[in-house]
C-alpha cells in the first residue's frame, strides 16, 4: 500500500500540539505509520522523479529528527497527491 493510500484511508487521531517538538526517526516512523527504512530511503531518493518526497528533517549533531509541525504539513500535502 502506498503512503498516499494510507493517508487517505487512515486519518491521524494524534493532536500534534500535544506532541514533542522534535521526534527521532523511530518515533516519527511510528507516528506516520511507515517503517524506519522507508523514512531513511525517502531521505535519499525522495527527490527522484515520481517518488514520494521525504518529510522535512533536521540534523542535531549527527542525528536526524523530525519536527511535528513538518510531519503534519507533509501528511496534509500527500492527501492531494495523485497516485501514479
Amino acid at each position: 500500500m502506498s503512503i498516499a493510500n494510507r493517508v487517505r484511508e487512515q486519518t491521524p487521531t494524534v493532536d500534534c500540539g500535544a506532541l514533542q517538538l522534535l521526534l527521532d526517526e523511530k518515533k516519527a516512523a511510528r507516528l506516520l505509520g511507515v517503517s524506519l527504512s522507508y523514512l531513511r530511503k525517502s531521505r535519499c531518493d525522495g527527490t527522484i522523479r515520481e517518488r514520494t518526497p521525504a518529510p522535512t528533517f533536521v540534523y542535531v549533531g549527527n542525528r536526524v529528527y523530525y519536527r511535528t509541525a513538518d510531519l503534519k504539513a507533509w501528511v496534509e500535502g500527500l492527501a492531494g497527491r495523485a497516485v501514479v
